[in-house]
C-alpha cells in the first residue's frame, strides 16, 4: 500500500473520527458512486499518541484579566477557566505529569504529579472558587517571576513539557525583578519545554509581549482566545495526537467509486507540494467554497532523519504550505485587492515533527510515508 488514504464518503456515511467533534466526509458528495462488493480491505482505526510527556498550566487572574472580553459578556479570567475546563474534559487518561498554578498571586492547585482527570477537574473548580485576601482587581501580574517559578518544577521532569500560559500580555515586575521573555528563553535553553500562550491581548504592547514569548523556540506559539473558542484542536494537539492504525479484514462493504483524498506526501527536506496533488486540493477547495461552515484540520509530519528541531519546523512548513495553497489559489477581487475565498480561520494547522510516524523510518518507503500532511474535514455535524 503506497499511500495512507483518507476515504471521502457521502455526507451520510461517516467513516471515522479524527478527533472529538471532527468527522471525515466526502468533499464531492454529488459525484460519489457506491456499489456492494466483497473485498479484503484495510480498515483504519484511531490510536492516541502523546506529543508531550508533561503539561503545566499558569493562569493569570490579575486586575486586567477581570475586564470583559470583547462581546462575550464574560471576564477574561472566567472565559479562560471555562475554555480550559471544557478542553480538559476531552483529554484521554494517559500517563502525563500535570500541574495547575495561579500566578496572581502564585498558588498551586494541582502540584506537578501524575495526571488524574477527575482530580484535575476538581482542582480547576477549587481555583474558580478561590478568594484571595486581596481582591484580584488589585493584584499585580508578575509574569516573569511566574515563568521563573517553573524552573524547579521542570527540573524534576523528564521528556517534553507543554506549558500553557493564559495571559493578556500585561505584566508588572515582582521581587526580584524578572522580565518575562528572557526568563522564558532561559527555560527553553535548559529544558525541553514548549510555551503555548493563550492570549487575550487587546493592545499592541500586549500582543508584542505574547508574540515575543512564543518566539523563544521553534515549538512555542500564540493561540488567541478567539481561535481557541472555535478550534479546540489547537490546544489538544499540544499534548496528544491521533494517528491511523491499519487493520486488514475481508467483508461485504459499500465501496466508494469516485473521489479519494490522499495524504499529501513530500520529498526529502521539502515543503513544496507536488503537482500530482493539485487536483485533490482543488477539489477540497471547491468543497470548502460550497460549504461555508466546513473547516479543515491540516496536520504536518516529518520523518526522523536529521535534527529533531529542524524536522519540527519542516512539519510546520508543510502544513502551512497546504494552507497557503488553499488560500492563495482561490481568491476573488474586492476593492481592487485579491481576497481569499477560504478564510484562514477555516484552515486549522497543527504540526508534530517526527513523533507520530505511520511507518518505520528504517526504510526509504517508510520515511516517504512519514513525510506527510493529513487532511480532515470538520464542521458538518
Amino acid at each position: 500500500m503506497k499511500r495512507s488514504r483518507i476515504k471521502l464518503v457521502g455526507l451520510a456515511m461517516i467513516v471515522g473520527l479524527i478527533m472529538p467533534g471532527l468527522i471525515v466526509t466526502n468533499v464531492l458528495a454529488a459525484e460519489v458512486v457506491v456499489k456492494q462488493v466483497t473485498v479484503q480491505r484495510v480498515r483504519m482505526v484511531k490510536e492516541v499518541v502523546k506529543t508531550a510527556d508533561n503539561f503545566v498550566v499558569l493562569f493569570d487572574a490579575s486586575g486586567s484579566m477581570q475586564d470583559l472580553f470583547k462581546d462575550t459578556n464574560m471576564k477574561k479570567i472566567d472565559l479562560a477557566k471555562t475554555m480550559f475546563k471544557e478542553r480538559v474534559a476531552r483529554v484521554p487518561d494517559l500517563d502525563w505529569n500535570a500541574g495547575l498554578y495561579l500566578y496572581t498571586p502564585w498558588k498551586s492547585f494541582y502540584e506537578m504529579q501524575p495526571f488524574d482527570k477527575g482530580k484535575f477537574g476538581a482542582a480547576i473548580d477549587a481555583m474558580e472558587a478561590y478568594k484571595p485576601s486581596v481582591s484580584f482587581r488589585n493584584q499585580p501580574t508578575p509574569l516573569g517571576n511566574a515563568i521563573k517559578n517553573l524552573d524547579p518544577i521542570l527540573a524534576k521532569l523528564s521528556g517534553k513539557t507543554a506549558a500553557f500560559i493564559f495571559s493578556d500580555g500585561q505584566f508588572t515586575h515582582g521581587t526580584p525583578k524578572v522580565w518575562p521573555v528572557p526568563a522564558a528563553r532561559e527555560l527553553a535553553a535548559k529544558h525541553d519545554v514548549c510555551f503555548y500562550v493563550i492570549s487575550s491581548a487587546q493592545t499592541p504592547k500586549g500582543e508584542k509581549l505574547v508574540n515575543d514569548l512564543a518566539s523563544v523556540n521553534t515549538c512555542s506559539r500564540v493561540i488567541t482566545f478567539d481561535t481557541l473558542i472555535d478550534r479546540p484542536e489547537y490546544m489538544i494537539g499540544a499534548i496528544f495526537a491521533v494517528r491511523d492504525k491499519a487493520l486488514v479484514e475481508t467483508q461485504l462493504i459499500s465501496k466508494v467509486v469516485g473521489v479519494e483524498l490522499d495524504n499529501i506526501l513530500f520529498d526529502f527536506n521539502s515543503a513544496d507540494i507536488r503537482a500530482e496533488y493539485h487536483d485533490e486540493l482543488d477539489a477540497l477547495a471547491k468543497f470548502l467554497e460550497e460549504n461555508p461552515k466546513a473547516y479543515v484540520l491540516i496536520e504536518g509530519f516529518a520523518d526522523s532523519t536529521g535534527d529533531p528541531t529542524y524536522n519540527y519546523l519542516l512539519s510546520r512548513q508543510r502544513a502551512e504550505s497546504v494552507k497557503n495553497y488553499l488560500m492563495q489559489n482561490y481568491t476573488f477581487l474586492a476593492a481592487e485587492a485579491m481576497v481569499p475565498n477560504i478564510a484562514e480561520k477555516r484552515l486549522v494547522t497543527v504540526w508534530y515533527g517526527p513523533v507520530v510516524p505511520v511507518a518505520s523510518d528504517e526504510t526509504a518507503q517508510g520515511r516517504q510515508l512519514n513525510r506527510r500532511v493529513r487532511l480532515s474535514v470538520g464542521g458538518l455535524d
